[in-house]
């Protein structure tokens, strides 16, 4: 499998919230679909903002689904 240069994902992380933004047509319909289990109240201007409790265990799997995942 080729490795992807561009990332899937991005996450931009603070001490209170972690901000994942869906970058690539691949993420879209992966959230689309229901990869990701979240509210409409979580998402401001295209990120999905998660507890940084939840984050880590999420981008594991996302990474592990095989989407790149880069920090902002």
């Amino acid at each position: 499998m080729a490795v992807k240069d561009e990332p899937d994902f991005l996450v931009a992380a603070s001490s209170s919230m972690v901000a994942l933004t869906p970058v690539s047509a691949d993420a879209n319909k992966a959230v689309d679909a229901g990869l990701i289990d979240y509210e409409e109240w979580q998402v401001i201007g295209g990120s999905i903002l998660l507890d940084p409790r939840i984050a880590d265990d999420l981008i594991g799997r996302l990474k592990a689904d095989g989407f790149v995942v880069a920090e902002e």
